[in-house]
């Protein structure tokens, strides 16, 4: 595997705890979609912070056994994010979500770590960072994941190549969330509707894919594969109907396996179960 011009996810990280099944995978949008470049054989980095507490050490071990350097993740003082997950039935439901030092995080060095890479992704970092402006104006390629919030609450989308975001409405209502990413400047504005499917637009024409039909073991990080599906798709030069279809069955894939990524679930730590006791009654 080539190690030079990598994919760099830069952003959240967390636990991700499963409270009826007593396990804990580790997530966040951005290492999702690291984790998951790597696990397709590209070479990739993750850059974002965690605390100064034991769950930290369940990141970093976690990040360098899908191929990651652990090195490269920041520590503030604080805790690392934690995410409480009740799955029952295939029925998620989010109990609770502490997202840790994560927020905070706001790298001086962002533009030199960056140097060399064929893609930044970023997500789930504080608006005031800036990150995204940050990296266009350094002439970086861009894409962004703005976790449902279509008009860019992370400031003006103007340089970026590929702003995704997720919509629970209808058609209708898809293509007009398409329609303002690319408004705000994003060149591709692409949208993920979980079961319904997904659509982009670029250029001026829509483009869209079914979702496949399948019973799903856990739906948890299935948005962040079909994102490094999509980026890694179209920097090889696929079309965007290929792109899109190629990302529908990396987000398929995800959903048959508990967590964002392929890796061992552990069991929730006593530590853990004591410190986020009263969400777990």
């Amino acid at each position: 595997m080539s190690t030079s011009s990598p994919l760099i996810a830069i952003g959240d990280n967390c636990l991700d705890v499963y409270v009826e099944q007593g396990r804990v995978t580790v997530g966040g949008s951005a290492l999702n979609v690291a984790a998951q470049w790597r696990a397709a054989g590209r070479g990739a980095r993750y850059l974002g912070a965690v605390g100064t507490d034991a769950a930290a050490e369940i990141v970093r071990g976690a990040a360098a056994e899908a191929g990651l350097r652990p090195e490269e993740i920041t520590t503030l003082p604080g805790r690392t994010g934690v995410t409480l997950i009740r799955l029952r039935d295939r029925d998620r439901e989010f109990l609770h979500e502490d997202l840790g030092v994560g927020p905070s995080w706001d790298p001086p060095d962002l533009v030199a770590a960056t140097a060399g890479s064929a893609w930044c992704h970023v997500t789930g970092t504080a608006p005031q960072a800036a990150i995204p402006q940050r990296l266009v104006e350094a002439g970086r390629r861009v894409s962004v994941d703005l976790l449902g919030r279509p008009n860019g609450d992370q400031g003006s989308l103007a340089g970026v190549e590929i702003a995704f975001t997720s919509c629970d409405g209808d058609a209708a209502e898809a293509r007009a969330t398409a329609t303002a990413l690319v408004a705000a400047g994003a060149a591709i504005g692409v949208v993920m509707r979980g079961a319904d499917g997904s659509l982009a637009l670029h250029a001026g024409e829509f483009f869209d894919t079914r979702a496949e039909r399948i019973t799903p073991v856990d739906t948890c990080g299935a948005g962040d594969s079909f994102i490094a599906a999509f980026v890694a798709a179209h920097l090889k030069g696929a079309g965007i109907a290929d792109a899109l279809g190629a990302a529908t069955r990396s987000a398929t894939q995800t959903c048959l396996h508990l967590g964002g990524f392929p890796q061992r679930a552990r069991p929730i730590p006593g530590w853990l179960a004591e410190q986020y006791a009263q969400h777990l009654g």
